[in-house]
């Protein structure tokens, strides 16, 4: 019988990780809990240490850990993943909730298509007061792989949030580059195996002002010019990271065909041509930003993303 592990990281939450606790808590197959905070200043890890404090419930708790320093969520990642026992890893964060039962209708995909090295599920996006909220995240592919990615017009991932893996997704290939994980892990898994999303919404997915999500993607804010900046930096950290990360996975693949192996560099440089062309657009000059597009044309599935760009190129 399949084993799981929950990793459940948070930073500054305060004001939701009760619920999310009590999401953890609520599982209905027993799991190892790895239970990290990320040097939080708002008594979040207090809370935790108090909540779970004689625990003596079904679950067993391996880790009750307050970092000592701010890792980020891929370094958090870095830092507990190691300790993980289970077959499968289960994510769950200090802002979201998980059904009761996700982690055990996990289990049984997991033991139905024992090709599958991840899978997601949908969920109920809320914000901070759990009002329902629309954001641009859909699982549209229900089941995926390598392929499949290589040949899509988008970075279709697995959400980091309703995301859990077979645990040697991550010790196959080790530390994690970059600094958003869901995508490189997606990635990962369609190395090993593919990828499916369950149509059941199994997390309550919180969006606000401090989430990874929202500092990566958002588009509102007072100094709208001095946000999209920093957006597109962000947002070409994270392509150039997951690019890197798979370069370092595929150095640890010799021995993959050929086929797969000419997919996963097509995904590896649609990720770095579309980080390129962001650069570009903040940091560099004309020439620069020309020869970022000029290159991602060049590429066959960076192509509408650097016609798309053009404008944006022309506009600085």
């Amino acid at each position: 019988m399949l084993t799981a592990t929950i990793a459940f990281l948070s930073y500054r939450d305060r004001q939701w990780v009760d619920a999310a606790l009590d999401g953890v808590l609520a599982q209905t197959v027993p799991c190892q809990l790895l239970i990290s905070n990320d040097a939080a200043d708002d008594g979040t890890f207090e809370r935790i240490a108090e909540r779970l404090q004689g625990y003596q419930g079904p679950h067993r708790i391996d880790l009750l850990l307050k970092q000592p320093q701010n890792l980020g969520v891929v370094g958090s990642c870095n830092a507990v993943l190691p300790q993980a026992s289970g077959d499968i890893v289960v994510m769950m964060a200090g802002d979201d909730v998980s059904a009761p039962d996700r982690v055990e209708k996990l289990l049984a995909a997991y033991a139905a298509y024992p090709e599958t090295m991840a899978i997601g599920t949908d969920f109920a996006a809320v914000d901070g007061e759990d009002r329902p909220v629309d954001i641009d995240f859909k699982t549209e592919m229900l089941h995926f792989d390598l392929h499949r990615l290589a040949r899509s017009r988008a970075f279709h991932t697995l959400l980091g949030a309703a995301l859990s893996f077979r645990r040697e997704v991550f010790t196959r290939f080790g530390a994690l580059r970059g600094t958003v994980e869901d995508n490189a892990l997606t990635l990962r898994a369609c190395l090993l195996g593919d990828c499916r999303n369950l149509p059941e919404k199994l997390v309550r997915y919180r969006q606000h002002s401090g989430s990874v999500s929202h500092g990566v993607f958002a588009r509102s804010g007072a100094d709208a010019r001095e946000l999209k900046r920093r957006r597109y930096l962000r947002t070409a950290a994270f392509l150039q990271g997951t690019a890197d990360d798979l370069a370092h996975c595929l150095t640890q693949l010799p021995n993959m065909e050929a086929a797969m192996m000419a997919d996963a560099r097509r995904l590896q440089h649609m990720y770095a041509g579309a980080a390129r062309m962001r650069q570009a657009l903040v940091t560099g000059d004309f020439a620069e930003r020309w020869a970022a597009m000029r290159s991602a044309l060049a590429q066959p599935g960076n192509r509408r993303r650097a016609l798309e760009y053009a404008s944006k190129l022309w506009r600085k």
